[in-house]
């Protein structure tokens, strides 16, 4: 133990030097969860090669509080994975230690900062690494009390007990207070625990100071034996923790230390061995497990001009998986009007049910993409809409992730303007090199899809309802001539 509180001191030296370096920052929500991330770290826990960051079978630590991002680099400089030296350059303009973590910082799984959205992106890469490469790395995600209130964790939660995720593990920082005061519960962990629970996972609750029950609490989980539950710690800590000044005081979130008062920490803190590094353990050398899909050999129905391009979309899933084995397909609950489900009957373990959970959705293909997958998500174009911030997001996690939107347009008129995907374009145009089809038939549908899985950005396919673009514009005109009798085509 006497190591472990050696690397906290320094760790907290680091978040606090730099942050007041920067003039900038979120020391107070760093300090509060140093234990937790040490004894990850440098407890024997996470298993990684910091040499090697893409190695398949690393544990994955994600940062879902991404504003805790000194705490990130500090652990990682101290880790020796880059010049504890650098940390001098945080939130300067050229520098890869950015105030939140992008993937500029090699060792940053997927950027974060808008809260609500490491556990979904945990969940991808716990699925990958229990259904689809099936190794035994586990996946961490540090999570805030605050970011508790976004119903996406709540959707990742819900999803990761029923694909029985035993190789997640949540770690919830409960510090009592948030950006402007105190967070919905405080620092009664019960609260949380008792939520959790309830959707069937298995909760730990801990001193988040208490190196002794920290460490307890990651040996317990490192040794079950459960393959049916994830694991949750919810610890109690203080917000600013080692620095009097701040610790559980309101009005500290997003402000650092003067040089004054930063000085006065320091001998608070005490002897530091700034020459201090740790050691990770090291992971098993083992590789993703093979996986040569068979072609599918049902009759072919190339010459159905009928077909309409969402139909296309999942006969062209399925024609398409042999020679991309990397794909995967997620969809929610629209399967069977997506027509992924042509995937899922040939390809049912590639297949990911995703229920009605956009925002998940789109974090777990971010989790999946991170770790080699190509994920082909679908679901009707309006309902993305309510993910538009996992997708924004996902553009700085230099995320492929492939979309479809079917049902799209005014083309669903009788279900009324609540279904219709009108935005839907405007929102993936508006993303950094992302790429946008509208495919006018069946076979642009079919082309437009295999050309999808060899770009390395963010990809939408808007499909119709409709057989095709001549069909969709002789709906528009009776749209425009006011008529009432809108056939509708399959």
């Amino acid at each position: 133990m006497n190591d472990l509180q050696s690397y906290c001191r320094l760790i907290r030296h680091a978040i606090i030097t730099s942050t007041t370096e920067a003039g900038s920052g979120h020391p107070s929500s760093s300090l509060s969860a140093v234990e937790l991330v040490a004894t990850l770290f440098f407890g024997g826990f996470l298993r990684y090669l910091p040499e090697n960051p893409d190695h398949p079978n690393n544990d994955r630590f994600i940062l879902s509080k991404g504003h805790a991002a000194p705490l990130l680099y500090a652990a990682w400089a101290v880790a020796g994975a880059f010049p504890y030296e650098e940390l001098t350059t945080l939130r300067k303009f050229t520098s890869k230690l950015e105030g939140h973590p992008t993937k500029n910082f090699p060792y940053t799984e997927v950027a974060t900062g808008s809260l609500g959205q490491g556990l979904s992106v945990g969940v991808g890469m716990a699925m990958n690494a229990k259904y689809l490469d099936k190794l035994p790395y586990k996946t961490y995600v540090l999570l805030g009390d605050s970011e508790m209130a976004e119903g996406s964790n709540w959707e990742a939660i819900q999803l990761a007990a029923y694909y029985k995720l035993s190789n997640l593990v949540g770690i919830i920082d409960v510090n009592r207070l948030g950006q402007r005061g105190e967070t919905m519960y405080g620092n009664d962990i019960s609260a949380f625990a008792e939520r959790i629970q309830s959707f069937g996972w298995h909760v730990i609750c801990v001193d988040g100071h208490s190196l002794e029950e920290i460490t307890q609490a990651y040996t317990t989980i490192q040794n079950s034996t459960s393959q049916d539950m994830p694991h949750m710690i919810i610890a109690h800590t203080i917000k600013g923790k080692g620095v009097s000044i701040m610790e559980d005081k309101n009005d500290w979130h997003g402000k650092v230390l003067s040089k004054e008062q930063c000085e006065v920490a320091l001998k608070e803190l005490g002897e530091v061995d700034t020459a201090l590094r740790g050691t990770l353990a090291a992971p098993e050398e083992l590789k993703p497990a093979p996986y040569d899909p068979e072609p599918d050999d049902s009759p072919d129905d190339d010459d159905d001009e009928k077909m309409s391009t969402r139909e296309a979309y999942g006969h062209a899933l399925v024609k398409l998986h042999d020679a991309v084995p990397e794909m995967v397909v997620l969809d929610a609950e629209m399967s069977n009007s997506t027509f992924a489900a042509e995937f899922k009957k040939v390809y049912p373990e590639r297949f990911f049910e995703m229920f009605i959970a956009e925002q998940n959705m789109v974090g777990v293909a971010v989790g999946l993409a991170a770790r080699g997958k190509i994920p082909y998500i679908s679901t009707f174009g309006s309902f993305f809409t309510r993910a538009v911030d996992q997708i924004r997001v996902a553009q700085y996690s230099e995320s492929h992730i492939n979309c479809i939107g079917s049902h799209v347009g005014v083309s669903i008129g009788q279900d009324g303007a609540t279904q219709m995907g009108l935005e839907d374009i405007a929102i993936f145009r508006a993303i950094l090199n992302s790429v946008v089809l509208y495919p006018a038939d069946r076979v642009a549908s079919e082309e437009l899809v295999k050309a999808m899985a060899t770009q390395k950005s963010i990809c939408y396919m808007s499909c119709l309802l409709y057989t095709s673009l001549g069909r969709y514009a002789g709906y528009n005109a009776h749209i425009n001539g006011f008529e009432n009798d809108i056939p509708y085509s399959e």
